[in-house]
């Protein structure tokens, strides 16, 4: 029974990092700031196989659940504000909830990695991705003291 449940939880996840990869992508076809562009660029590609991994990961977990899994309502609350950044091209903004996508991001690595009977090379792809994640979250941080 756990197996069905990780599997719907590493679904949720590879959902969740698509929507990511598709928020970069969007705002690296706005903005016109050439370093925010190779961030976003760096950051979709990232996410692109952190999925990829997580497919991977997926075809090794013996029970499957065919529960669809979705985004989080706070997932829709960021894209929607930074939509609204990015038509205006507010760059500081865009920072800002980045900063709060990879929060949220994060967060949900850590709920998945909480999970019983986690198999091991589920755990250490899932500590990786989420240790890159807070990474960059040291890089963003920085960015954001500079531009306030």
């Amino acid at each position: 029974m756990n197996a069905g449940r990780i599997f719907y939880k590493v679904k949720e996840l590879l959902v969740f990092n698509d929507g990511v990869e598709k928020v970069y992508l969007e705002a690296m076809e706005a903005i016109d700031n050439e370093d925010l562009k190779r961030f976003f660029k760096e950051r979709s590609e990232e996410r692109q196989k952190f999925s990829l991994d997580l497919k991977a990961e997926m075809d090794i977990i013996e029970e499957k659940s065919d529960q669809p899994a979705g985004l989080s309502s706070n997932f829709y609350e960021i894209w929607r504000n930074f939509r609204n950044l990015v038509a205006f091209k507010d760059e500081t903004g865009l920072l800002s909830e980045i900063y709060r996508l990879k929060l949220e991001s994060v967060d949900m690595y850590n709920q998945l990695l909480m999970e019983p009977n986690l198999d091991l090379s589920t755990c250490k792809l899932l500590e990786k991705q989420r240790d890159d994640i807070q990474s960059s979250i040291q890089a963003l941080t920085r960015e954001l003291d500079l531009a306030y």
